[in-house]
């Protein structure tokens, strides 16, 4: 369909192959290619691979810099990727090779030094990104406005669950509650509305500080669990709680999904984001940031009703099936529209 478009994409994490958008574009596109953090990969050196990903994020946009000539479009798959980009962009453009961002957003509920200077670059950024994917509908009206952005010039892209995750596993269901996850996580308020519920609650993080006692109930895996691993603690799980701290933050998207198309049912905190991928009673349930009581309301009710709770997961399948496929179809629409404005 774009086979006079080439594509250089950058990620910071180790692309093996397996990333299922990458393999649907290369039937799409003239070309396309992958930057992705250096590995090592011998003796004592490869301890230097989380920092290498890390930095990434800064020295993968000098590369792409130097490697834009054959590709008609360089696409940053992180924030500070991106803004690194976009500088770059801005002072040594020397062609014409449109720039996307893709996941643009802030977070509206810090104002530190470090961020407010990350703000400052973003603005120094804006001209030298030409086009901006947002995670929710909300957020492309707010920074259009915010950052003077033309409408025509940013679009919510939807996120989507890696495909492999719509497989059916054979995993059997155990009697517990899961929550998981690192960014914006309030996990004191979700062991709280679960004080006198006696069905486990099981909470993988690498960086939650409790703030009290941890119930007896209540287990804490620190060690991370990725791949069929982290697909097995899903889907054996009654129900999945994803309990974020700020209704005005959207995080906690990739849990959702993974969540969701694994047909487990779930109970997450409304934002921007999440609301973008569930109808309240339908595919999901809401509740308000940092209220204990309706989230001990939820849980009790979902816990009880057997049939509601899987019905919720099934149809919350259902929808993933539909949102991976709207994805691609959406980011081909951005082709467009970007090949139309810059090589016409």
């Amino acid at each position: 369909m774009f086979k006079d478009i080439g594509l250089l994409i950058m990620v910071n994490w180790k692309e093996k192959g397996k990333w299922d958008f990458y393999r649907f574009l290369v039937n799409q596109v003239r070309k396309i290619a992958i930057l992705q953090p250096h590995d090592f990969k011998h003796g004592r050196i490869v301890r230097f691979n989380r920092l290498s990903v890390f930095l990434s994020e800064f020295y993968l946009p000098v590369v792409a810099l130097f490697k834009q000539t054959p590709y008609d479009m360089v696409i940053s798959w992180s924030m500070r990727m991106g803004l690194t980009y976009g500088i770059l962009n801005r002072i040594f453009r020397r062609r014409k090779t449109a720039h996307i961002l893709y996941d643009f957003h802030i977070n509206p509920t810090r104002t530190d030094v470090a961020y407010r200077l990350r703000l400052l670059t973003m603005r120094l950024a804006i001209p030298g990104i030409d086009f901006f994917m947002a995670t929710s509908q909300e957020e492309c009206r707010r920074y259009s406005s915010m950052y003077a952005i033309p409408p025509s010039k940013i679009r919510f892209f939807p996120m989507s669950p890696p495909r492999h995750f719509l497989n059916p596993y054979p995993f059997e269901k155990s009697d517990y509650i899961l929550s998981y996850g690192n960014s914006d996580r309030d996990y004191d308020t979700l062991i709280k509305s679960v004080e006198n519920i006696s069905t486990r609650l099981i909470i993988l993080t690498q960086n939650y500080k409790p703030s009290g006692t941890i119930p007896p109930h209540v287990t804490i895996i620190t060690r991370r669990r990725e791949g069929i691993h982290l697909i097995e603690l899903i889907s054996s799980a009654r129900l999945v709680v994803l309990p974020l701290k700020d209704a005005s933050v959207s995080a906690g998207q990739t849990a959702m999904l993974e969540t969701m198309a694994l047909a487990r049912p779930l109970i997450v905190t409304s934002n921007p984001a999440t609301r973008e991928y569930a109808t309240h009673g339908k595919t999901a349930f809401f509740y308000q940031a940092g209220n204990y009581s309706q989230l001990k309301e939820y849980i009790l009710f979902l816990l009880e009703y057997h049939d509601i709770l899987e019905q919720l997961g099934k149809r919350s399948h259902a929808y993933m099936k539909q949102l991976v496929d709207e994805r691609d179809r959406v980011f081909l629409d951005i082709l467009k529209t970007v090949s139309d404005r810059f090589m016409n």
